[in-house]
């Protein structure tokens, strides 16, 4: 498992923040799935909560490449699973780690 993967997957199993760089942005996020997409890219499932946006807008669905996140480093804050989160996620052809359902 390569170093990326291990802390993203880490911030999953133990649902802390993550921080890191993309596009040139400051971005902080609560990351849910980190898998392989339909398109066979290697990708991160996760909320935007803080840092900078092109688009000016957060929210749930966005999907990160993780070969273009830079500066990755957990957080000490966690956060609670969004009760909208699908663990079978349809834009995932496999999944290396997941917040599981369950209870909060």
């Amino acid at each position: 498992m390569n170093e990326q993967r291990a802390i993203i997957c880490e911030a999953i199993r133990k649902r802390l923040l993550l921080e890191f760089r993309y596009g040139g942005l400051p971005r902080v996020v609560e990351p849910y799935i980190l898998g392989i997409s339909a398109r066979g890219t290697e990708v991160l499932r996760a909320v935007q909560v803080g840092g900078s946006s092109n688009s000016g807008g957060f929210g749930y669905g966005k999907l990160w490449a993780v070969d273009e996140i830079t500066a990755l480093r957990i957080t000490t804050e966690s956060f609670p699973a969004d009760p909208n989160y699908d663990p079978d996620d349809s834009g995932m052809q496999s999944i290396h780690c997941r917040i599981e359902r369950g209870p909060q």
